[in-house]
C-alpha cells in the first residue's frame, strides 16, 4: 500500500506518566467513532427513525453521510498545535517541530479547518467549493460533529488569529484533505442527491434544527469510541482504511455498544392499570382515563390537574407505559422540584418499572441529581444489581431494581438510562448553553418527559420548562405535566410551547370557568381534548380557615392542642421565623423539650436526614397516637412537598394560595380515629374534628398600609414579594371561611393569580408592580439564556459556559459549606461516617452571608491546603469552614461575609448553622 500522509498523525496516546509510549493512529480513532455510530443506528431503530424524520432523508442516503461526518469529528487533530503534544511522534514522522501554541482546543480547530478559506476548503474538489449552499450545509453538519466536547466549536469569525494557517501547516492541510477524500471513497455518500436538496429552502432550514441531535449523538459515539478497553491502540500503518473498518472498528464497536448497556429494552405490550399497580383496587377517575383515553401516533402533551391523593403519579406512569407500548417512546424521565421528591419517586417507580418492559429484559433505572450517591435506596440498587449479575445469573429479572453503573456514575449519562428520575434541573440543562447539553437532549429524545409539581416553579424556571417542551416536541417526544392546579395562563403557555415545537397548528385550550376541575388536557395533532373529571369521595374534603394576627395567639392554639393530646405543625415562611417560634416555645413551661422539634434547610445533610426521619416517624402515615400525642413541629417549606405527613392541627404563615392548599394537604391527610391512630382508607371516615387551617396573617383590612405584609413578616417579604397576591389570598379566604376540594380549587387559583389588578388596593400596587417587574425580568433572563431550536447547534448569541454554571434556578446565590472540626492539629469532617463523611457534613447558605475565611494561623492554613489536595471531593470552589468544638453538639468558628466583614459562625445540632447576630438570638436558647 502506498504511503498515506494521514497515517503520520496520532489520535489517542498512552499516559505521559511512566513508560507508556503506545498510541492509536488518528484515522483509526476516527473510524472507531464512525463505527460506533453505524452500530448504534443499526441496533437502535427508534433513534434511526428520529434521524430520518429530523433530517428528512431516507436511511440509504443518511447513514453514509453520518458515518462520514463522524469520521471527521476529530479532524482538528491534524493541526500541528495538537500533534506537538506528543513531540516524539511529530518528530518521528515529520522530522521537525514548529512550536505552536495549543490555545484553541482540537474540536474548534476542526471547525476552523473547514470554515476558514485558508484551510481545507482551498484543497477540496470544485463541486464543494463552487456550491455555496452545499458548502454551507456541510459546514453546519461539521459544526455539530466537531463540537463533540460538549460545546459548539469556536469559529474564526472576526479574529485574524483564528485562521487555519495559524495552526495547520501546509502538509497538515494536505493530509486532512487526503483523509477526507479517503473516507469519502470508503463510505461513498450521495453528493448529487444532497446538492439537489440544497435547492429546497424548507429542507435546508430543517438541517439547522436537526444539528442538535447530531451533536449529542457525536458526543456519545466519541465517548464510546474512545474507550481503549474496547478499541485497542493500533499503530500499524500497513492497514487500509477499509481493512481497519471491517476487521477492527466494526467488531470493536459492536462490543462497546453491547457493554455500555445503552440500547433500549424491549417494551411490553399494553398492560392493565391493575397489572402495573397491584395495590390499586379501585382506580380514581383520573387513573381510569389514563387507561382508556385514546392516544394518537404523534407526539402529545398531557396535563393532569387533580387534588392530592387522586393518583396523578400512577396515571402519568400509565400514560407513559401506553406511549412506550405504542412505540412513541422507549423510556421515561421524571423531573421533580427537589432532591427529596426525586428520592421518594425513585422508591415508588422501582416497584413497577420492570412491568413496562418485556420479560427477561433488564432496563436501567437511574437517579439523577447532585446528591444521588447519598440515596440509600439508589446505592442499594447498584449493589443489588452488581451482586445479582455475578452470583445469580438467570435470576436478574426478579430483581426489583436493575441499575446500570456505567450510566449512574454521571448525571449527563444518567439521562440515557431507560428510566431516569431526578430534579427538573437535569432536564432544563438540555436547553441552556451549558456543557454537554446536546447529550442531555439526545437522552431525552426517546423518553416520555414527566414533570411533577409544575405549578411550583418561578417565572424563570417556568419559561425554561416551556423551552424544554418545545425542544422535546420538536425531537418527537411526548410529555406529561402534573399539578394540583394550574392558572389558565400557565397551562396555555405550556400548550403553545409544545404545539410550536411539534409543528402543530396553535389551537387555544378553553377556559371553561371554575367548574373545569379536576381536568385532563390532551394535546396532539388533532384539536385539544379537555376532559373534566370526577373526584373520588375519599379525597373530597372541606378545610375551614381561621385567622390569627399575633404570634401569641398562634402559641395559644398550640398550647390548647397539646393539652388535648393533638400534634401540631406551624409552618413558617423563613428559617429565621421558624427559629424565633421555636425559641419562644422552648421557654414554655407547659411543653417538654422532647415534645418540640425544629425542621428547616440550614442543617448538615446528616442532621437534616436525622430530623426528617424523626418527623416521618412521629407524623407519618402509620404513626400511632402514642408517638403523636402532644408533639409540636416548627418547620419551613421543607414539609410542603414529598413528605407524607399528617397533623391534627396546623398553623401556617400567610403565603400564596397554592402553597396554603399544598400545606393543608398535610392536615388530616390520612384516616384516623379520634385518638390519632391510623385506621386505613377502605371506606372509613376520619374520626377527628373537622380540619381547620389557622393562618397567621397581618390584620385583614380593606384599606391596608403599603407595608401591610412586610411590617409583620420583614424576612418573608423577600420570599413572597407580591403583596397583592397575598392580600387577595387573605381577603378571599376570610370571605369564604373555608374551601372545598375540588369544587373551589379553580376559583381560588384564578382569583389570586388574575392579571387584572383592579381589585388590589392602591397602597399595595407599588410592591405588587415591583414583584411583577421582577417576574418579567426573570422571564426575560430565561428568554436570553434558553437555546432556540431553529438556531441550530452554534454559539449564536448565547454565552456558553464550559463549567455548566448557567443557572436552572434564580434563587439567591447559595454556597455549599463543608464543616470541618479543627482539633489536635487535624481537620476532620464534622460528621463521623464510614462513607461520604464530607457530604454529610455540608450545609447550604446564602453566599452573601459567608463568602470567605479570615486570616488563618499558619498551621491551620497548611492543613487546609493539604486537605484540598488529598480529598477528591474538594475543588478550587469548595468552601471548607474550620470550627472548634464547644460541646458534643455545638461548634464555633469565624468567616468573612460579602462585605469583607468578619462574622462569628456557630453550628449546633438543634438550631443548625447560625451566623452573626443569629448566634445571640438562638444559640443559647436550647432547652436541656
Amino acid at each position: 500500500m502506498a504511503e498515506k500522509l494521514y497515517y503520520k498523525y496520532w489520535g489517542k496516546a498512552g499516559s505521559d506518566e511512566g513508560q507508556d509510549n503506545s498510541y492509536h493512529l488518528l484515522p483509526y480513532h476516527c473510524l472507531d467513532v464512525a463505527a460506533v455510530g453505524c452500530v448504534l443506528l443499526e441496533q437502535h431503530p427508534f433513534l434511526m427513525s428520529r434521524f430520518e424524520q429530523l433530517f428528512d432523508l431516507p436511511q440509504t442516503i443518511l447513514v453514509p453521510w453520518i458515518k462520514m461526518l463522524l469520521a471527521l469529528h476529530d479532524c482538528g487533530k491534524f493541526a500541528e498545535s495538537f500533534q506537538q503534544l506528543k513531540p516524539e511522534l511529530r518528530q518521528k514522522w515529520w522530522g521537525e517541530i514548529t512550536k505552536t501554541n495549543y490555545d484553541i482546543r482540537h474540536d474548534s480547530l476542526g471547525f476552523i479547518l473547514w470554515d476558514d478559506q485558508t484551510g481545507i476548503r482551498k484543497l477540496l474538489p470544485t463541486e464543494i467549493t463552487d456550491n455555496y449552499l452545499y458548502r454551507n450545509l456541510l459546514k453546519g453538519w461539521l459544526q455539530a460533529v466537531t463540537g463533540h466536547h460538549g460545546l459548539p466549536p469556536k469559529s474564526n469569525k472576526g479574529s485574524s488569529k483564528m485562521t487555519a494557517k495559524s495552526y495547520f501547516k501546509e502538509s497538515d492541510l494536505a493530509s486532512a484533505t487526503e483523509f477526507f477524500n479517503a473516507i469519502n471513497a470508503l463510505f461513498t455518500p450521495d453528493i448529487p442527491a444532497l446538492v439537489e436538496l440544497t435547492m429546497d429552502e424548507d429542507w435546508l432550514e430543517k438541517q439547522c434544527s436537526a444539528s442538535w441531535l447530531l451533536a449529542g449523538f457525536t458526543v456519545l459515539c466519541d465517548w464510546l469510541g474512545s474507550d481503549s478497553a474496547n478499541f485497542e491502540f493500533c499503530s500499524d500503518e500497513s492497514l487500509s482504511l477499509d481493512d481497519y473498518w471491517q476487521q477492527y472498528a466494526l467488531p470493536s464497536a459492536n462490543r462497546a455498544v453491547q457493554k455500555a448497556g445503552i440500547l433500549p429494552a424491549q417494551p411490553a405490550i399494553k398492560q392493565s392499570l391493575q397489572h402495573l399497580f397491584s395495590y390499586l383496587e379501585n382506580p380514581t377517575p383520573l387513573q381510569a382515563q389514563a387507561e382508556s383515553l385514546p392516544l394518537s401516533q404523534k407526539p402529545q402533551l398531557l396535563i393532569l390537574e387533580d387534588v392530592t391523593g387522586a393518583g396523578k403519579t400512577e396515571a402519568a406512569l400509565m400514560f407513559a407505559h401506553r406511549l412506550i407500548s405504542q412505540e412513541l417512546a422507549q423510556g421515561v424521565f421524571i423531573g421533580l422540584p427537589t432532591m427529596a421528591t426525586a428520592n421518594a419517586m425513585y422508591e415508588r417507580v422501582a416497584e413497577c418499572y420492570l412491568k413496562f418492559y418485556a420479560a427477561k429484559e433488564k432496563p436501567s433505572l437511574v437517579l439523577a441529581h447532585s446528591a444521588r450517591h447519598l440515596s440509600e435506596k439508589f446505592q442499594q440498587s447498584i449493589v443489588e444489581y452488581t451482586a445479582m449479575d455475578k452470583a445469580y445469573g438467570q435470576k436478574e429479572a426478579t430483581a426489583s431494581v436493575q441499575c446500570s453503573r456505567w450510566l449512574s456514575d454521571h448525571r449527563k449519562k444518567a439521562l440515557l438510562a431507560d428510566i431516569g428520575i431526578g430534579t427538573i434541573d437535569q432536564a432544563l440543562l438540555s436547553v441552556l448553553p451549558a456543557k454537554h447539553q446536546s447529550l442531555r437532549l439526545l437522552g431525552l429524545a426517546n423518553k416520555v418527559l414527566i414533570v411533577d409539581e409544575v405549578h411550583a416553579y418561578d417565572a424563570y424556571m417556568n419559561r425554561l420548562l416551556q423551552s424544554l417542551l418545545e425542544f422535546h416536541a420538536f425531537l418527537g417526544g411526548s410529555a406529561i405535566l402534573l399539578s394540583a392546579t394550574l392558572p389558565f395562563k400557565m397551562r396555555q403557555h405550556f400548550v403553545k410551547a409544545f404545539q410550536r415545537g411539534a409543528g402543530y397548528k396553535f389551537v387555544c385550550v378553553q377556559k371553561q370557568g371554575y367548574t373545569d376541575y379536576p381536568l385532563l388536557t390532551h394535546i396532539s395533532d388533532a384539536r385539544p381534548v379537555e376532559v373534566i373529571l370526577n373526584t373520588r369521595p375519599e379525597v373530597k374534603r372541606t378545610v375551614k380557615v381561621a385567622f390569627v394576627h399575633e404570634s401569641i395567639a398562634a402559641i395559644e392554639i398550640i398550647k390548647t392542642a397539646v393539652a388535648h393530646k393533638q400534634c401540631v405543625c406551624w409552618i413558617r415562611n423563613t428559617v429565621f421565623d421558624a427559629r424565633t417560634a421555636y425559641s419562644e416555645l422552648q421557654k414554655a413551661d407547659w411543653l417538654e423539650s422532647e415534645q418540640l422539634m425544629l425542621f428547616h434547610s440550614r442543617y448538615t445533610l446528616h442532621d437534616r436526614k436525622t430530623v426528617e426521619d424523626n418527623v416521618l416517624s412521629l407524623f407519618g402515615k402509620k404513626s400511632s397516637a402514642n408517638s403523636r400525642h402532644g408533639k409540636v413541629l416548627i418547620a419551613t417549606q421543607v414539609v410542603e412537598q414529598s413528605l407524607d405527613l399528617d397533623f391534627d392541627v396546623m398553623i401556617s404563615d400567610l403565603a400564596p394560595i397554592d402553597l396554603l392548599i399544598q400545606r393543608a394537604g398535610r392536615l388530616h391527610r390520612h384516616v384516623r380515629d379520634s385518638a390519632g391512630n391510623f385506621i386505613g382508607e377502605s371506606g372509613q371516615k376520619d374520626q377527628r374534628s373537622p380540619p381547620t387551617l389557622f393562618i397567621y396573617s397581618p390584620l385583614l383590612e380593606q384599606a391596608p398600609a403599603q407595608d401591610w405584609y412586610k411590617a409583620v413578616f420583614p424576612k418573608a417579604n423577600g420570599v413572597y414579594p407580591h403583596t397583592g397576591q397575598l392580600w387577595r389570598t387573605a381577603m378571599l379566604l376570610d370571605k369564604k371561611k373555608q374551601w372545598r376540594m375540588p369544587e373551589d380549587a379553580r376559583e381560588l387559583i384564578e382569583t389570586v393569580y388574575s392579571e387584572d389588578d383592579i381589585d388590589i388596593h392602591e397602597a399595595l400596587k407599588k410592591a405588587s408592580n415591583e414583584a411583577e417587574g421582577e417576574h418579567w425580568a426573570k422571564i426575560s433572563l430565561a428568554n436570553m439564556n434558553a437555546l432556540k431550536p431553529e438556531q441550530g447547534y452554534t454559539l449564536s448569541d448565547n454565552a456558553w459556559d464550559e463549567d455548566a454554571r448557567i443557572p436552572t434556578r434564580l434563587s439567591e446565590d447559595s454556597v455549599t459549606i463543608y464543616l470541618a472540626v479543627w482539633q489536635q492539629g487535624k481537620l476532620l469532617p464534622l460528621v463521623s461516617a464510614d462513607r461520604y463523611a464530607w457530604d454529610l457534613s455540608s450545609v447550604n447558605i446564602n453566599a452573601k452571608r459567608i463568602n470567605g475565611l479570615p486570616e488563618l494561623s499558619a498551621d491551620l492554613a497548611q492543613v487546609l491546603k493539604q486537605l484540598r489536595e488529598q480529598e477528591k471531593i474538594f475543588d478550587e470552589y469548595s468552601f471548607i469552614l474550620p470550627l472548634s468544638p464547644l460541646s458534643d453538639i455545638e461548634w464555633q468558628g469565624q468567616a468573612v461575609d460579602n462585605n469583607g466583614k468578619t462574622v462569628n459562625v456557630n453550628y449546633n445540632c438543634q438550631q443548625g448553622l447560625l451566623v452573626g447576630r443569629e448566634i445571640e438570638l438562638f444559640a443559647g436558647a436550647n432547652k436541656v
